[in-house]
């Protein structure tokens, strides 16, 4: 069997698993990456200055979704080169994180913000003393 394919169907059924463990978490039928990509790019924009692999890990899933999106739709055969085995490996590692809630969406929800809590500006303090 073709090296290539090996790789592509580890890759792709470990994609599907990824998938309905995240589609599970936030209780939908399907399309769990999708969401968790959703859901992080509609956070604070700040997030990237406190949590590092906030940009790589958004780039790594929507790769991985092109990827599996191209097996799954037959755009690429399982038998060409469509990556490594490091994708399997970064979803099983991310999976990890999931299951001690320590990826990036379970640490952002235990962050706290500065603009929260902002002092309000001379004007917004006049503006208080004549209402």
């Amino acid at each position: 069997m073709n090296t290539n394919r090996i790789v592509n169907e580890n890759f792709y059924d470990e994609y599907q698993y990824f998938d309905s463990v995240l589609a599970k978490r936030f209780k939908i039928e399907e399309n769990g990456v999708v969401r968790y990509v959703k859901e992080m790019k509609n956070a604070v924009i700040d997030v990237r200055d406190v949590l590092p692999e906030w940009d790589p890990t958004i780039a790594r899933l929507q790769k991985m979704k092109v990827r599996y999106d191209s097996l799954d739709n037959a755009e690429s055969s399982f038998d060409d080169f469509q990556g490594k085995d490091e994708d399997v490996v970064w979803i099983k590692v991310f999976l990890t994180k999931l299951e001690s809630h320590a990826d990036p969406l379970s640490k952002y929800s235990k962050l706290e913000f500065t603009y929260k809590k902002r002092k309000k500006s001379f004007f917004q303090k006049l503006k208080a003393l004549f209402s």
